[in-house]
Parts: C-alpha cells; sequence; structure tokens
C-alpha cells in the first residue's frame, strides 16, 4: 500500500480507490494525519530522489503534495455514485523544501452541485510556509473500469 496512517479497510470506497489503485502515490511516500469532511492533512518525508539540482523538492513534487491534500478533502466532499476531476490547479512557492518533513494541509472552502474549490498550503516541519495551491474540482459521472 502506498499511503501510512490509515487502513483502507476501514475507510469509504471513493478514499480505497485513491489510496490504492493510484500508482503514482507509491512515489511519494504519504502519511494520512486527518480525513475529515471538507479537510485532509498529509505528511511527506523528505526524499533526495526528488530533489532538483539546487537540492531542494522539486516544483512539481510540492504541488503534487498539495494537490493530494486536495483530492482527499475534494472526495469526502462529492457526493456518492459521482467522481470528480481537476479543473484548474494554481501554485505560489514561497520557500524550498531542503529537509525534514512535509505536510500539506487542505480545506474545500466551496461545494456547489456541479463544482468544488479548495485551497491547500504545504508546510516543513517547523511550520514555515513552503507553498499555497487552490484548485476547482468539477463533479462528474465515474469513468468505465478498464
Amino acid at each position: 500500500m502506498p499511503v501510512r496512517g490509515i487502513d483502507p479497510a476501514n475507510i469509504p470506497e471513493r478514499y480505497r480507490a485513491i489510496l490504492t489503485r493510484n500508482p503514482f502515490a507509491e512515489h511519494l511516500d504519504l502519511e494520512v494525519v486527518t480525513l475529515e469532511r471538507g479537510l485532509a492533512i498529509l505528511r511527506f518525508p523528505f526524499r533526495p530522489e526528488l530533489t532538483q539540482y539546487q537540492g531542494a523538492v522539486q516544483g512539481g513534487i510540492v504541488v503534487a503534495y498539495a494537490d493530494a491534500s486536495l483530492a482527499f478533502a475534494g472526495a469526502s466532499i462529492v457526493p456518492e455514485g459521482r467522481d470528480f476531476v481537476t479543473t484548474d490547479l494554481t501554485v505560489q512557492y514561497v520557500r524550498p523544501l531542503t529537509s525534514g518533513t512535509a505536510t500539506a494541509t487542505a480545506l474545500i472552502e466551496h461545494a456547489g452541485r456541479t463544482l468544488v474549490r479548495g485551497r491547500a498550503k504545504v508546510e516543513d516541519e517547523s511550520g514555515k510556509l513552503i507553498a499555497l495551491c487552490m484548485s476547482t474540482f468539477m463533479i462528474v459521472d465515474p469513468r468505465a473500469k478498464t
């Protein structure tokens, strides 16, 4: 299982799919800290293989941390039998992540019939802001399983 901190057998199916059928998540080594309606807090260890040439975690990985937290928070809002896809994602980088643990905290700020809007922040282990992220999800019918 690519995720620590939670047992997929004890959570709703919508989370189980994100946790167990998501090959990309295996590379993030994420830990679920908090999972509530409209809120998700995930923790990620610093890994040298995810850094760029200056020794900081590559920006795309930082936004992947934020995006993962937003997906968990968004999944808690989407009605049963529906799914969601990202329509936009913006990021503002504040400082580099060069060691320690990162925490991504996402909060859903608006949940309509069609669109869900959330905000996430990524912080280092001392609570210093690394990045801010905003995302919009569109609620859709699930894709056929292949």
